[in-house]
Order: structure tokens, then C-alpha cells, then sequence
């Protein structure tokens, strides 16, 4: 017959709403504490102990302390020595990143981390962090089925939108790890190296995981049981994945094949998603960058106006105070930029660009959008101090735009932007003003573009053209051939990636050739002063089969 102080403890179980619900399996191993039963290998489970975490029969170490203490509850819980091990399982609990912010090449709005095992995937939750802040922490619990697997593949992703989500986003980072090497406490994974000439450390997930009753509730992230279920996409879900993984191979390479594939995903997407659903403005705003992209990579191809269409009916859905309104802004901001600049620099929309942006002020100023917001207003505020060809205007903004290139974080996409900002501006007051320390740093931060921007990227375009009239300025104040075979080299670069129909591409071809017959009657000259006339024969030859391939 169980004593008084044994139903005083059952009766304070039952009716205790925290041991009610706990996720441990209460087994008919409960002993009378006046009957000395408890066997001394099996540990003693504390009721009041929130944790969830099951730990290894054994693996706490007996303390004198342990084995002598009194007894301080009225009830006391133990297992078996062996048969709650045949129902573990491994959950990962927290997973911290480290150093991501160097990966991606658009502005995100938000990272999570896809863990694929077996044929099951699972996702964090989508979480927006500060710019500045080199940590991501996601305490979401994430359960691997036991001896269902052989590794477990990690990928860090960053989304173009909040809520709701459509497809994966930019993958940034993956990796996997075997199995066995996932069997409790932490493993650190480290990516490789992705942005080279950045001082950033490559990037790292640490991963916590803990051994649980296999009947263990995991609390999927937000409340979302959908978030953790591998489902069929849905068509919009599918053609949005082909088409970011067609942006991701044109960012890799800048292939206008790869830009037009994404154009057509998109477009099949928007064709696909009703009028009605969730994701619609997700399906509008991918379209319209795709779009804009094309637009970029060749004028004559797209107009800048069907994106601008797209972002405004976009804004339509995401109403002020919707989650993903700020990045929508920022992007038609983006591309009326665009427009301003190539078709005139129409102060209308200069004006209106300004007032989009106005709410961006009340941004936090360690926010990505912030940061995009300020970029886009400091290029309009070039463009129109380069234009005014006013040296006060220019003196006041040099400084600020010196600030600005050294924002950090080292690596991060937009800083070719930044760079090239100034480097216009130096040039524009060097025209006004003369002064050889201006030609000389737009030409040294002009190179520094090139080393951050691949070859194929079509903002490389801007910065060749203030390299080519730079490296001219320098050679005839100079008189240094080296500059002259430098200018050679940077149009062959120039016609490689400029299409044919390209409004750049005519420039390029009769400057190259004008260029060339300069550096041809140079060297001639030369070879004259120094009364090596077959060699200045040769080069005044050259010249002449150049000029007679020049088009009138």
C-alpha cells in the first residue's frame, strides 16, 4: 500500500499542468521513495527541469554529492538502463551563421537555412537582420529521422521577400556532413571563400543538436507546420525557381542567354499565378527585375517602362505597412534611376524618385534598405552635381562620397557603385579644374571597379569609358606609350561583351581604331627620331591599312 507522501506526489502530478504536458514518456518504473528500489545506474529525471533534452543513460558521471544528497522531491521518475536509447532521436536546435554578407549579389530581405535529408527538406524560419550584424541565430528545431540517411546537406539562402515566400531565393552557401558526424552537441561547418579581395572571414554555421525522445513534438518555425513538409510546388513555385536559378547562372557569367531564359520563367510564372493570390506581387516584382536586367545587359531589348508598370502594380498589393514594401520601393527607385540617367536625366523623375524614397528616412540606418535607399539618392545627387558641371557643387560632394565607399561591410554588392560614384565625380572636377590629383584617383578607383566587377558585368561599361578617357588624358600629358597600349587593350576587352546593335558598341569601334592609329603614328615617330626607319616604315603602314578601315 503506497504511502501518504506517495499519493501526495501523484496527486501533485497530475495535477501539475508543466509535467501534464512535458514530452516524456512516464513509464510504470515508479518506485515507493520509502522502498529503496532505484537502481543506481539509472539516472534520476528532475520534473521540474524544463529542458526537453533526453541525455545518454550513463553519460552523467556519479558525484559524491549526487549519490549522498537527500532526497528533495516527493516523486522521483527513472528509466531503464537500455530501452529508452532504441528511441532516440537527433534534433537540431539552434543554428548560428557567421559572415554571410559577402555571398549574394542582389538586396535581400531576409536569410533561412534549407537542411535536406534523405528525401525530406526542411527550412528555417526567414529572418531579416541589420547590416552590420555578422550573426544570424535561428532557434527553430529541425528533427533528423534516425538511420534514414547517409548525409545532411546545409544551404544557406537568401529571399527577396518576408511573408509570403515564393520558391528558395538565392542560394549563397551549402555543404553537407556525413551522418554519424551529427550524433550531438555542435558541428561547425565552413564555407569556402566566395568574394575574393575582401577581408571578410569565410563563412560558418555552427549547428547544435541534441538526442530526444523520438515522440518528441518539434515546434516548427513560427507555428508553421507547412514550412517543415516537403510539398510539390505548385506551378508559379516551380517556374520562380527555374527562373532565380537562370539569374543565378547570369550573375555567375553574364550571359544574355541566361537572362532571357529567367525573363520567360518569370513571365510563365505571372502567367500561371491568379490575380488573387498570395504571392502575386512576388511573381510581379521578379518579373519586372528580370526585366530591368535584360534591360541593362542590352538597351536595345527591353524598355525600362515594363518594369516600371510591373513594380508599381506590385506596390498596389503591398500596401504601407506591408513587410515587403520597402525592398518593392527600392527597386522601381532603381529603375527610374536608370531611366534618368540614359534618356537625359529628366528632372521629373529625379523629382519623383525623391519622393518615393522620402519614407526611407524612417529606416533603420543599419538596414539593408536603408543603405540601398541613401546609394540611390547619393547617384542621383552625382548625376546632377556631373551635369551642373558645378566645381562648388562637385567640392561639396567629393568628401561625402569618400565617406561613403568605406562603408563597410568589406565585400558587400553594392560597393562598384559606390566606387564608381566617385571616381565620375573626380573626373568631372579634374574637366573643370585641371588638377592631375583627380585624373590620377579616378583612374586608380576606376581599376579597383574592374577587380570587384567580373568581366561580363554590364556595369563594367561605365567605368572603361572613364578609364579610356583617362589613360588618353594621361598620354598626352605625358607622352608615355605604355598608356597607349593600355587604351589598346581596354576596347578589345570593351568589344568582347558589347552586342552587336548595342548603342555603346559603334563608340567603342571607331575610338579603338581612332586610338590605334594614334599609337601606330607614335610609334612611328619614334622609330624616326631614333633613325630606325624600316621599323617607322612598318608602323606608318599600319596606320594607313587602320585609317582606311575607319568608316567615313
Amino acid at each position: 500500500m503506497r504511502t501518504s507522501s506517495t499519493r501526495t506526489a501523484l496527486k501533485h502530478f497530475c495535477l501539475n499542468p508543466i509535467l501534464l504536458t512535458r514530452e516524456w514518456k512516464i513509464l510504470p518504473y515508479i518506485c515507493d521513495v520509502n522502498n529503496d528500489t532505484k537502481s543506481s545506474d539509472s539516472p534520476t529525471i528532475d520534473l521540474n527541469d524544463p529542458s526537453p533534452e533526453l541525455e545518454r543513460l550513463g553519460s552523467r558521471p556519479a558525484t559524491p554529492e549526487s549519490d549522498s544528497r537527500p532526497t528533495t522531491s516527493e516523486l522521483e521518475v527513472s528509466f531503464p538502463s537500455t530501452s529508452s536509447l532504441d528511441d532516440t532521436c537527433i534534433v537540431i536546435t539552434r543554428i548560428r551563421a557567421q559572415h554571410i554578407l559577402s555571398g549574394f549579389k542582389r538586396l535581400p530581405v531576409g536569410f533561412y537555412v534549407l537542411v535536406q535529408f534523405g528525401v525530406n527538406q526542411q527550412r528555417t524560419k526567414n529572418k531579416s537582420i541589420p547590416l552590420n550584424d555578422m550573426d544570424i541565430v535561428w532557434e527553430d528545431e529541425i528533427l533528423l529521422s534516425p538511420k534514414a540517411f547517409d548525409t545532411v546537406r546545409f544551404t544557406v539562402y537568401a529571399s527577396f521577400e518576408l511573408e509570403p515566400t515564393l520558391g528558395n531565393g538565392e542560394a549563397l552557401y551549402t555543404s553537407e556532413r556525413r551522418s554519424e558526424e551529427l550524433d550531438g552537441g555542435t558541428c561547425l561547418i565552413k564555407f569556402s571563400e566566395v568574394e575574393s579581395g575582401t577581408s571578410v572571414p569565410n563563412p560558418t554555421l555552427l549547428i547544435t543538436l541534441r538526442q530526444w525522445c523520438s515522440d518528441h513534438a518539434v515546434v516548427p518555425p513560427s507555428g508553421i507546420t507547412s514550412n517543415l513538409v516537403s510539398e510539390v510546388p505548385s506551378a508559379p513555385v516551380r517556374e520562380t525557381d527555374l527562373g532565380q536559378g537562370a539569374l543565378l547562372r547570369y550573375y555567375k557569367q553574364y550571359r544574355t542567354e541566361d537572362i532571357k531564359e529567367a525573363v520567360q520563367y518569370f513571365e510563365d510564372a505571372w502567367r500561371e499565378c491568379p490575380l488573387t493570390h498570395p504571392c502575386r506581387a512576388a511573381v510581379l516584382v521578379n518579373l519586372a527585375k528580370a526585366k530591368f536586367m535584360s534591360c541593362q545587359a542590352d538597351p536595345t531589348g527591353a524598355d525600362p517602362n515594363e518594369s516600371i508598370q510591373l513594380y508599381q502594380e506590385a506596390l498596389n498589393l503591398r500596401r504601407p505597412g506591408h513587410p515587403d514594401r520597402p525592398a518593392t520601393v527600392l527597386q522601381l527607385a532603381q529603375t527610374l534611376l536608370f531611366r534618368y540617367e540614359k534618356q537625359g536625366c529628366n528632372e521629373p523623375v529625379a523629382c519623383e524618385i525623391e519622393k518615393l524614397l522620402t519614407p526611407s528616412h524612417d529606416l533603420p540606418e543599419d538596414s539593408h534598405e536603408r543603405r540601398a535607399a541613401d546609394l540611390i539618392l547619393e547617384t542621383l545627387e552625382r548625376c546632377r552635381a556631373v551635369n551642373s558641371r558645378s566645381l562648388a557643387e562637385l567640392d561639396q560632394l567629393v568628401p561625402r562620397l569618400e565617406r561613403s565607399a568605406m562603408v563597410p561591410p568589406d565585400g558587400y554588392f553594392d560597393r562598384p557603385q559606390r566606387l564608381i560614384n566617385l571616381s565620375t565625380t573626380l573626373w568631372r572636377r579634374y574637366e573643370g579644374r585641371g588638377e592631375l590629383s583627380d585624373l590620377d584617383r579616378s583612374l586608380d578607383i576606376n581599376k579597383q571597379v574592374l577587380q570587384l566587377l567580373q568581366c561580363r558585368h554590364p556595369d563594367r561599361l561605365s567605368s572603361l569609358r572613364i578609364l579610356n578617357v583617362a589613360l588618353w588624358k594621361l598620354y598626352e600629358i605625358r607622352g608615355d606609350l605604355s598608356y597607349l597600349r593600355e587604351l589598346i587593350g581596354l576596347k578589345k576587352e570593351a568589344l568582347q561583351f558589347i552586342p552587336d546593335g548595342h548603342p555603346e558598341r559603334l563608340y567603342w569601334i571607331s575610338d579603338s581604331k581612332s586610338r590605334h592609329v594614334e599609337t601606330l603614328e607614335s610609334l612611328g615617330d619614334k622609330a624616326l627620331e631614333a633613325q630606325k626607319y624600316e621599323e617607322a616604315i612598318a608602323q606608318y603602314n599600319r596606320t594607313i591599312i587602320v585609317l582606311r578601315s575607319i568608316p567615313s
